[in-house]
Protein backbone atom coordinates (compact mmCIF):
# COMPACT_ATOMS: atom_id res chain seq x y z
CA UNK A 1 0.00 0.00 0.00
CA UNK A 2 2.41 2.45 1.23
CA UNK A 3 4.66 1.28 -2.30
CA UNK A 4 1.55 2.07 -4.23
CA UNK A 5 0.84 5.36 -2.90
CA UNK A 6 4.29 6.91 -3.48
CA UNK A 7 3.73 4.68 -7.16
CA UNK A 8 1.09 7.03 -7.88
CA UNK A 9 2.95 10.03 -7.90
CA UNK A 10 4.05 8.78 -11.19
CA UNK A 11 1.10 7.32 -12.76
CA UNK A 12 -0.88 4.60 -13.05
CA UNK A 13 1.78 2.04 -13.98
CA UNK A 14 4.06 4.16 -11.32
CA UNK A 15 1.52 3.23 -8.63
CA UNK A 16 1.92 -0.92 -9.71
CA UNK A 17 5.33 -0.67 -9.69
CA UNK A 18 5.25 0.70 -6.27
CA UNK A 19 2.80 -1.89 -4.85
CA UNK A 20 4.66 -4.29 -6.83
CA UNK A 21 8.01 -3.21 -5.56
CA UNK A 22 6.18 -3.10 -2.17
CA UNK A 23 5.10 -6.62 -1.65
CA UNK A 24 8.28 -8.09 -2.73
CA UNK A 25 10.95 -6.01 -0.68
CA UNK A 26 8.55 -5.72 2.31
CA UNK A 27 5.49 -7.90 2.65
CA UNK A 28 7.25 -10.92 1.70
CA UNK A 29 9.79 -10.70 4.54
CA UNK A 30 6.90 -11.06 7.13
CA UNK A 31 6.83 -14.55 7.89
CA UNK A 32 3.27 -16.59 7.82
CA UNK A 33 2.94 -18.48 10.91
CA UNK A 34 3.55 -22.16 8.96
CA UNK A 35 7.34 -20.15 7.90
CA UNK A 36 7.82 -19.44 11.61
CA UNK A 37 7.01 -23.04 12.56
CA UNK A 38 9.05 -24.19 9.81
CA UNK A 39 11.86 -22.04 10.69
CA UNK A 40 11.70 -23.13 14.28
CA UNK A 41 11.78 -26.81 13.67
CA UNK A 42 14.50 -26.07 11.34
CA UNK A 43 16.74 -24.19 14.19
CA UNK A 44 15.91 -26.64 16.68
CA UNK A 45 17.02 -29.57 14.47
CA UNK A 46 20.31 -27.68 14.21
CA UNK A 47 20.65 -26.99 17.37
CA UNK A 48 20.14 -30.42 18.62
CA UNK A 49 23.04 -31.39 16.06
CA UNK A 50 24.95 -29.15 17.81
CA UNK A 51 25.05 -29.56 20.90
CA UNK A 52 25.36 -33.54 20.71
CA UNK A 53 28.34 -33.18 18.78
CA UNK A 54 30.08 -31.30 21.66
CA UNK A 55 31.55 -33.62 23.19
CA UNK A 56 33.25 -34.78 19.64
CA UNK A 57 30.91 -37.64 18.58
CA UNK A 58 27.64 -38.06 17.37
CA UNK A 59 25.65 -41.30 18.35
CA UNK A 60 23.00 -43.29 16.77
CA UNK A 61 21.09 -42.85 20.20
CA UNK A 62 21.58 -39.24 20.13
CA UNK A 63 20.16 -39.20 16.46
CA UNK A 64 17.54 -41.55 17.22
CA UNK A 65 16.27 -39.12 20.00
CA UNK A 66 16.71 -35.81 17.83
CA UNK A 67 14.33 -37.37 15.29
CA UNK A 68 12.00 -38.30 17.76
CA UNK A 69 12.09 -34.52 19.18
CA UNK A 70 11.60 -32.98 16.13
CA UNK A 71 8.70 -35.31 14.62
CA UNK A 72 6.85 -34.40 18.11
CA UNK A 73 7.61 -30.89 17.62
CA UNK A 74 6.09 -30.85 13.76
CA UNK A 75 3.10 -32.68 14.64
CA UNK A 76 2.47 -30.06 18.11
CA UNK A 77 3.03 -27.08 15.41
CA UNK A 78 0.49 -28.20 12.85
CA UNK A 79 2.52 -30.81 10.79
CA UNK A 80 4.01 -28.08 8.72
CA UNK A 81 6.56 -30.63 7.33
CA UNK A 82 6.08 -33.65 5.39
CA UNK A 83 7.78 -36.55 6.71
CA UNK A 84 10.37 -36.10 3.77
CA UNK A 85 10.60 -32.76 4.07
CA UNK A 86 11.20 -32.89 7.90
CA UNK A 87 14.24 -35.97 7.38
CA UNK A 88 15.71 -33.77 4.83
CA UNK A 89 15.60 -30.91 6.78
CA UNK A 90 17.24 -33.32 10.00
CA UNK A 91 19.81 -34.37 7.30
CA UNK A 92 20.53 -31.06 6.22
CA UNK A 93 20.75 -29.20 9.73
CA UNK A 94 24.33 -28.67 10.01
CA UNK A 95 24.38 -26.03 7.25
CA UNK A 96 23.26 -23.65 9.60
CA UNK A 97 25.13 -21.44 11.30
CA UNK A 98 25.49 -21.13 15.48
CA UNK A 99 21.79 -22.36 15.59
CA UNK A 100 22.11 -22.54 19.73
CA UNK A 101 22.60 -18.75 19.82
CA UNK A 102 19.46 -18.31 16.80
CA UNK A 103 17.43 -20.99 19.07
CA UNK A 104 18.38 -19.06 22.07
CA UNK A 105 17.31 -15.94 20.60
CA UNK A 106 14.16 -17.15 19.05
CA UNK A 107 12.92 -17.90 22.80
CA UNK A 108 14.13 -15.18 24.70
CA UNK A 109 10.46 -13.88 25.27
CA UNK A 110 8.76 -17.07 25.11
CA UNK A 111 8.91 -18.74 28.50
CA UNK A 112 6.94 -21.70 27.51
CA UNK A 113 9.16 -22.43 24.41
CA UNK A 114 12.39 -21.57 26.61
CA UNK A 115 11.35 -24.31 28.81
CA UNK A 116 10.58 -26.86 25.90
CA UNK A 117 13.68 -25.68 24.22
CA UNK A 118 15.35 -26.65 27.41
CA UNK A 119 13.77 -30.15 27.84
CA UNK A 120 14.72 -31.08 24.59
CA UNK A 121 18.32 -30.15 25.08
CA UNK A 122 18.54 -32.20 28.10
CA UNK A 123 17.05 -35.26 25.96
CA UNK A 124 19.25 -35.59 23.63
CA UNK A 125 22.22 -34.71 26.25
CA UNK A 126 21.62 -37.68 28.03
CA UNK A 127 19.83 -40.33 25.10
CA UNK A 128 23.66 -42.49 25.34
CA UNK A 129 23.77 -41.93 29.13
CA UNK A 130 24.42 -39.15 31.80
CA UNK A 131 25.57 -35.76 30.45
CA UNK A 132 28.79 -35.24 30.04
CA UNK A 133 30.57 -32.09 31.65
CA UNK A 134 30.67 -30.28 28.62
CA UNK A 135 27.21 -31.02 27.14
CA UNK A 136 25.85 -29.32 30.87
CA UNK A 137 28.09 -26.81 30.41
CA UNK A 138 26.83 -26.10 27.09
CA UNK A 139 23.20 -26.44 27.93
CA UNK A 140 24.09 -23.77 31.24
CA UNK A 141 25.30 -21.41 28.49
CA UNK A 142 22.35 -21.98 25.93
CA UNK A 143 20.25 -21.26 28.98
CA UNK A 144 21.96 -17.90 29.91
CA UNK A 145 21.70 -16.89 26.43
CA UNK A 146 17.46 -17.69 26.46
CA UNK A 147 17.07 -15.91 29.83
CA UNK A 148 16.22 -18.71 31.42
CA UNK A 149 16.69 -18.92 35.13
CA UNK A 150 18.94 -21.22 37.14
CA UNK A 151 15.56 -22.74 39.14
CA UNK A 152 14.03 -23.36 35.82
CA UNK A 153 16.65 -25.14 34.11
CA UNK A 154 17.08 -27.35 37.14
CA UNK A 155 12.91 -28.18 36.79
CA UNK A 156 13.46 -28.76 33.19
CA UNK A 157 16.53 -31.64 34.11
CA UNK A 158 14.23 -33.14 36.83
CA UNK A 159 13.08 -36.01 34.96
CA UNK A 160 16.59 -36.28 33.20
CA UNK A 161 19.23 -35.60 35.36
CA UNK A 162 19.94 -36.60 38.57
CA UNK A 163 20.24 -34.70 41.67
CA UNK A 164 23.71 -33.25 41.83
CA UNK A 165 25.31 -32.57 44.92
CA UNK A 166 26.71 -28.46 45.01
CA UNK A 167 30.30 -27.29 45.91
CA UNK A 168 29.17 -27.23 49.42
CA UNK A 169 27.31 -30.18 49.54
CA UNK A 170 30.39 -32.20 47.82
CA UNK A 171 32.41 -29.92 50.28
CA UNK A 172 30.73 -31.77 53.80
CA UNK A 173 30.40 -35.22 52.12
CA UNK A 174 34.53 -35.19 51.66
CA UNK A 175 35.11 -34.05 54.92
CA UNK A 176 33.32 -36.44 56.32
CA UNK A 177 34.57 -39.35 54.61
CA UNK A 178 38.33 -37.38 55.10
CA UNK A 179 38.04 -38.02 51.17
CA UNK A 180 39.46 -34.49 49.25
CA UNK A 181 37.26 -32.46 47.13
CA UNK A 182 38.33 -34.06 43.95
CA UNK A 183 38.11 -38.08 45.19
CA UNK A 184 37.21 -40.40 42.51
CA UNK A 185 34.91 -43.12 42.56
CA UNK A 186 37.80 -45.56 43.61
CA UNK A 187 38.61 -42.89 46.54
CA UNK A 188 34.88 -42.60 47.30
CA UNK A 189 34.07 -46.67 47.75
CA UNK A 190 37.41 -46.96 49.79
CA UNK A 191 36.88 -44.55 52.55
CA UNK A 192 32.93 -45.67 52.89
CA UNK A 193 33.90 -49.26 53.29
CA UNK A 194 36.50 -48.48 55.38
CA UNK A 195 34.25 -46.14 57.64
CA UNK A 196 31.50 -48.03 57.40
CA UNK A 197 33.34 -51.31 59.66
CA UNK A 198 34.61 -49.02 61.76
CA UNK A 199 31.32 -46.98 62.76
CA UNK A 200 28.72 -49.80 61.92
CA UNK A 201 26.04 -50.13 65.03
CA UNK A 202 26.53 -53.95 64.87
CA UNK A 203 30.57 -53.21 66.08
CA UNK A 204 28.96 -51.34 69.03
CA UNK A 205 25.84 -53.42 70.11
CA UNK A 206 27.66 -54.67 73.18
CA UNK A 207 28.92 -50.46 74.32
CA UNK A 208 26.99 -48.47 76.51
CA UNK A 209 23.79 -47.17 74.60
CA UNK A 210 25.00 -43.42 74.65
CA UNK A 211 28.24 -44.38 72.97
CA UNK A 212 25.68 -46.72 70.48
CA UNK A 213 23.98 -43.65 70.18
CA UNK A 214 26.97 -41.58 68.54
CA UNK A 215 28.40 -44.18 66.71
CA UNK A 216 24.50 -45.03 65.04
CA UNK A 217 24.80 -41.28 64.26
CA UNK A 218 28.26 -41.11 62.68
CA UNK A 219 27.14 -44.08 60.59
CA UNK A 220 24.13 -42.04 59.65
CA UNK A 221 26.25 -39.63 57.97
CA UNK A 222 28.95 -41.39 56.73
CA UNK A 223 26.23 -43.33 54.69
CA UNK A 224 24.50 -39.81 53.60
CA UNK A 225 27.79 -38.81 52.81
CA UNK A 226 28.36 -41.36 50.58
CA UNK A 227 24.62 -40.63 48.79
CA UNK A 228 25.53 -37.19 48.18
CA UNK A 229 28.81 -38.14 46.30
CA UNK A 230 27.06 -40.91 44.20
CA UNK A 231 24.35 -39.26 43.15
CA UNK A 232 21.80 -41.60 44.85
CA UNK A 233 18.93 -41.05 47.46
CA UNK A 234 19.57 -43.72 50.36
CA UNK A 235 15.85 -44.61 50.36
CA UNK A 236 14.16 -47.21 47.40
CA UNK A 237 13.59 -45.99 43.83
CA UNK A 238 10.19 -46.41 42.81
CA UNK A 239 7.99 -46.75 39.35
CA UNK A 240 5.01 -47.53 37.45
CA UNK A 241 4.41 -50.90 37.40
CA UNK A 242 3.44 -52.12 33.88
CA UNK A 243 0.47 -54.23 34.63
CA UNK A 244 -1.05 -52.21 36.99
CA UNK A 245 0.09 -48.55 36.57
CA UNK A 246 0.16 -48.20 39.61
CA UNK A 247 3.64 -47.36 42.22
CA UNK A 248 6.31 -49.76 43.43
CA UNK A 249 9.24 -50.51 44.67
CA UNK A 250 11.41 -50.65 41.94
CA UNK A 251 13.32 -54.30 41.70
CA UNK A 252 15.50 -55.24 39.22
CA UNK A 253 14.54 -57.05 36.30
CA UNK A 254 10.77 -55.49 36.71
CA UNK A 255 8.55 -54.64 33.85
CA UNK A 256 7.86 -50.58 34.22
CA UNK A 257 6.74 -48.13 32.33
CA UNK A 258 7.35 -44.83 31.70
CA UNK A 259 6.18 -41.57 33.93
CA UNK A 260 6.50 -39.59 30.56
CA UNK A 261 5.02 -41.68 27.72
CA UNK A 262 3.71 -44.92 29.04
CA UNK A 263 6.16 -46.75 27.33
CA UNK A 264 7.01 -49.90 28.56
CA UNK A 265 10.06 -50.99 29.37
CA UNK A 266 12.31 -53.50 31.55
CA UNK A 267 14.77 -52.31 34.82
CA UNK A 268 18.40 -53.52 34.62
CA UNK A 269 18.96 -56.96 36.30
CA UNK A 270 22.01 -55.13 38.43
CA UNK A 271 19.96 -53.18 40.78
CA UNK A 272 22.77 -50.23 41.34
CA UNK A 273 22.01 -49.77 37.77
CA UNK A 274 18.30 -49.00 38.32
CA UNK A 275 18.90 -45.22 39.26
CA UNK A 276 20.39 -44.90 35.54
CA UNK A 277 17.65 -46.58 33.30
CA UNK A 278 15.85 -44.52 30.94
CA UNK A 279 12.71 -44.74 28.33
CA UNK A 280 14.32 -45.00 24.95
CA UNK A 281 10.93 -43.06 23.27
CA UNK A 282 11.47 -39.88 25.67
CA UNK A 283 14.66 -40.09 27.67
CA UNK A 284 12.50 -39.84 30.90
CA UNK A 285 14.54 -41.57 34.35
CA UNK A 286 12.12 -45.04 34.73
CA UNK A 287 12.37 -44.50 38.72
CA UNK A 288 12.52 -41.93 40.96
CA UNK A 289 12.44 -41.01 44.68
CA UNK A 290 9.30 -41.70 46.78
CA UNK A 291 8.14 -37.99 47.07
CA UNK A 292 8.98 -37.15 43.19
CA UNK A 293 7.86 -40.71 42.01
CA UNK A 294 4.13 -39.90 43.60
CA UNK A 295 4.27 -36.71 42.37
CA UNK A 296 4.46 -37.84 38.92
CA UNK A 297 1.95 -40.32 39.52
CA UNK A 298 -0.54 -37.82 40.58
CA UNK A 299 -0.04 -35.60 37.51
Amino acid sequence: MIGGSIGSFFGPWGAVAGATAGHFLVDRKASSPKKQAQRLIAVTAAALYELAQTDGRYTTREDRAIRTILAELNQAVGGVLAPQDLAYLIDDCARIDRPLVRLAAMVRDAPGLAHASAVWLWRVAVSDGDATPAKADCIAGYARSAGIHDDDLRTAALLYVRHSASAQERRDACNVLGIPYNADEAQIKSAYRTLSLTYHPDKHSGLDPAIQALTAEKFTQIKNAYDTLNGRPSDNWFARNAATGHLAVATAGAAVRCFTCGERATLPQESRQIDSARCDRCQTLLAFEHDLAVHLYDT
